[in-house]
This record gives structure tokens, C-alpha cells and sequence, in this order.
């Protein structure tokens, strides 16, 4: 997991903020918002007459982790309902609970006592951090800035809520830009029953193309695109959140981060200075909501795009499954769950079961050598309310001044970030196939699980059929 406070850093010198007026001119719509002009379901929506009353709710972050206090937190409202969030925490970001006042009428919407990307509860645009000024708190539309970004909260007839953003950057040499990242609640997601969305979309790419892939650590899409260009994830009924680039001053592409699932949307670095011997990059966007039937139009529009099918050589975990090794993870689908470090893989030869297991040769006396599923795809997450087993047949060769056992880690922010563990017994010498196992509860307010496969000490243990699954409490 990379550690969430970290999330894009650049040196920049502030040079003022790109004048660009908000909400798409016909001149300067993009691809996304042409589309939607010729879309027989989206002319097919009602119009929703609605002037929002939006007011800003301060609310205090003390219970939150030291991390967040001290930080900038407002509820947005329209009238009574809750509708996005506003913080200056993890880099700072605004996040749209929902797009019409109506989704979900009356819910709170209150976050998690532990609140990260992961557990988000709607879409967010990143805000780069910085603290926020507010140009207008109430009204029909709300309007707030930091050094490099502007943004305008308004309401749209046919989309609901629309943000629209405008960032200008400036800095003493030539550098890529990462202006907005577009990242929903329930897109990372190990749990089947909390997974949300399918696939990624965006558009156009250079040669017209709209494409689609599937969430999956193996598929992770690099794109330049068109000029008005757009990404977006399908499909749901009440939210299907898209960024649409209307403006920028280079090319632009889009980057899948592979294990969130979150997209990067970058500029390319400028290579020539202006008049005041910096380069500058500036880009005006907005982030919507399509309703699901016209998400599905769109998503019957696009192709995938990606040469490589069949399977992809590396192994995979899967939650609540027997983990065989037996088969990869396969290419143009979705697969619900993390590859292997980097260096970790099945092997043939020596198995439980079919012909491959991981196999974890150790280090050396005081030394502990460990495998862990967090090379990319969803975190696993475990639910403070459930009990879990975490179990795998091993096999043991030559182990010495230690041993061979498998343990699971409570973690929050970062892999380092180790809140309980638990560990089973340990197998050491010559041993044949052994079941290990290890019931637990998570700890409060829903930990990552980190999983690791555990050497000991000198010699080799081979890993084969692990799974982790919910138990009876």
C-alpha cells in the first residue's frame, strides 16, 4: 500500500491562477459533453429543476488519527442534506457524496472513524494540499480556491451536481503536472459485495478510439488522448463519476494507478518558456455523474483496447477462495484481487495440490524472509464486525534457528502502519505437508489485512492452497 500522505508532490512557484472562465462554452465542450449531446438516453432524462441552497457544515476532525487534525473539514450541504466534503487532509480533496439532493434523501453520509482513499465514500478531485479560501460559502453555487486551483460547486438540469475545476502551475523547469485524479469509494475493493464498478473509460484516445478496461492489477492503461478528452468508471444506477478535460494548454494523458485503480491525469511537461522565464501548465475540467442509462450507452461505445489476453504469469489472491496457484491472473477481465510482490510468484515442482506453490527460501539466523500479496490490486480489507481464518498448507525443508508460519497484519495508512498481528504456529526441519491456520477479529474500524508467508531463520517453506475466509464468531 503506499502511504496514503504522500499522494503527488511537485515543486512549483505559485504565479497566479489561470484566468479561464468556469462551465463549458459550446466552443470549448469536450468529448465527453459531445457525446452526451447525442445521446438518445441522456436526452431522454428529465430536466431537474433546482436551485441548491448550499451552505458549508465545519465539523471538528479530534476524533479522527493526529494525522488529520489540525486540517480543514466542512461538510457541503444543500438545505439539510449532506451532500460532498471538503478537507485539507491526505493532500486535501473534494469529494461529492452524490450528484442530485434526492439520492439517498435523509442519509448522513458520516464518515468512517478511520477515513483514507480507500473508504471514501463518493468520487474525489485532489486539491494539492494546499489550505482553501472561499470567494463564496452559500448560495447557489460555491466557490473556493487554493494557490493553484480554483473550483465552482454548481447544479446542472441534466448531470446534478457538476465541479468544475481550473488549475494553473508554474515552475522554474520543465515538469510533468498531475492537475486532477479522479477516485471513487468502492472502486479498490477485495470485498465482492462492496466492489463497485467494473471498468474504466476514457476517451478519445489519439486514434479516436473510446476504450475500456477492467479492474485488474495486470491491466493498467497509459493513454494520451484527444484534446477534450475524459475518464470515467461504469456502470451504476446513481453515480458514475467521469473527469472531462475542457481545456489545456499541452497533451494530456491518463495513467491507471495499479492498485487503487485511481486515474492520473497528467499534462506532459511544457518545453517552452513564457514571458516571465517559467513554464506553465493550465487545464480547466469538471467532474459529473452520468445516470446508469447512460453510462451503459457510453460503455457499449468503447472497446478494449489492451493486445495482451490470456493469462499473465503472475499469481494472484483471491478473498474467501482457495488460493491454488494452479492459474494466474488472466488479462481482459476483472479480477477482484492483489498480485504478489515484486520477485514472488508460483513455481512448479513441489505442491499440496496441482503442481505450483510459493515457495520462501529464509535468510539466515535472526533473519525472517516474508511473501505478501500487496503488489498491486486492492488492499484486503477486514471487517471489524467478523471473524476470519487465515490458513495454508506448508512444507518445510532444512529449517533452522526459526521457522516456517503464516501471519496476518492489522494495518491503516501504510504496510508499516501495524496495528495487531497474529501468527501460527511454527513448522521447523523436514516437515510434509502441514495445515497452519490462525483465527482472528480485525481490529476496530476496518484494517487492511497484510498476509505474509514467513521464513525464519535458514532453509526453504513451500505455500500452497491459502486462503483467508470469514468464520462463524
Amino acid at each position: 500500500m503506499r502511504n496514503m500522505s504522500n499522494v503527488s508532490a511537485w515543486a512549483f512557484v505559485v504565479a497566479g491562477l489561470v484566468a479561464l472562465a468556469f462551465g463549458p462554452s459550446r466552443a470549448s465542450a469536450g468529448e465527453l459533453q459531445n457525446m452526451l449531446d447525442k445521446s438518445k438516453a441522456f436526452a431522454a432524462l428529465p430536466r431537474m429543476k433546482h436551485t441548491p441552497a448550499f451552505r458549508l457544515e465545519l465539523f471538528d476532525a479530534r476524533q479522527y488519527p493526529k494525522e488529520a487534525q489540525g486540517q480543514q473539514w466542512w461538510y457541503i450541504c444543500d438545505g439539510k442534506e449532506r451532500v460532498g466534503l471538503i478537507t485539507t487532509w491526505f493532500d486535501g480533496h473534494v469529494e461529492l457524496f452524490r450528484f442530485s439532493p434526492e439520492v439517498d434523501k435523509g442519509a448522513k453520509y458520516e464518515l468512517p472513524a478511520v477515513y483514507h482513499w480507500a473508504n471514501l465514500i463518493g468520487a474525489r478531485l485532489p486539491t494539492n494540499g494546499a489550505r482553501f479560501t472561499f470567494t463564496k460559502d452559500a448560495g447557489d453555487s460555491l466557490e473556493f480556491k487554493t494557490e493553484t486551483t480554483e473550483f465552482r460547486l454548481a447544479w446542472d438540469e441534466r448531470l446534478g451536481y457538476v465541479l468544475n475545476g481550473i488549475g494553473h502551475f508554474a515552475t522554474p523547469k520543465p515538469q510533468e503536472i498531475e492537475f486532477s485524479n479522479l477516485l471513487a469509494g468502492g472502486i479498490s475493493e477485495s470485498r465482492d459485495d462492496h466492489k463497485r464498478w467494473q471498468k474504466t473509460m476514457r476517451g478519445l484516445l489519439l486514434d479516436g478510439r473510446i476504450s475500456f478496461v477492467h479492474h485488474n492489477p495486470v491491466n493498467i492503461p497509459k493513454d494520451d488522448v484527444q484534446a477534450g478528452g475524459f475518464v470515467g468508471f461504469v456502470t451504476e444506477e446513481k453515480m458514475n463519476p467521469f473527469v472531462e478535460v475542457l481545456e489545456a494548454n499541452g497533451p494530456v494523458y491518463f495513467a491507471t494507478c495499479s492498485q487503487w485503480y485511481d486515474q492520473h491525469i497528467r499534462m506532459k511537461a511544457p518545453q517552452t518558456k513564457e514571458a516571465d522565464g517559467l513554464y506553465h501548465v493550465r487545464a480547466r475540467y469538471r467532474l459529473l455523474s452520468v445516470p446508469g442509462a447512460v453510462a451503459r450507452e457510453l460503455e457499449a461505445m468503447a472497446v478494449y483496447t489492451s493486445p495482451a489476453t490470456g493469462e499473465s504469469g503472475m499469481a494472484g489472491f483471491l478473498q474467501n477462495k482457495v488460493n491454488d496457484f494452479e492459474t494466474s491472473v488472466p488479462r481482459g477481465k476483472m479480477y477482484n484481487g492483489p498480485i504478489w510482490q515484486p520477485g514472488i510468484n508460483a513455481t512448479e515442482g513441489v505442491a499440496h495440490s496441482g503442481t505450483k506453490s510459493i515457495a520462501v527460501g529464509g535468510l539466515g539466523p535472526g533473519k525472517v524472509k516474508s511473501a505478501s500479496p500487496i503488489g498491486g490490486g486492492p488492499a484486503i480489507y477486514g471487517e471489524s464486525s467478523k471473524r476470519y481464518r487465515l490458513a495454508a498448507w506448508v512444507k518445510t525443508q532444512g529449517l533452522e534457528d526459526g521457522g516456517a508460519y503464516v501471519q496476518v497484519d492489522d494495518v491503516f495508512f501504510n504496510w508499516e502502519d501495524v496495528k495487531a498481528t497474529r501468527r501460527t504456529e511454527k513448522l521447523t526441519g523436514d516437515r510434509d505437508w502441514t495445515r497452519l491456520e490462525v483465527d482472528f477479529t480485525p481490529s476496530p474500524n476496518d484494517p487492511f489485512l497484510n498476509i505474509k508467508l514467513c521464513v525464519e531463520g535458514a532453509g526453504t517453506a513451500w505455500f500452497d492452497d491459502l486462503e483467508l475466509v470469514e468464520v462463524a464468531r
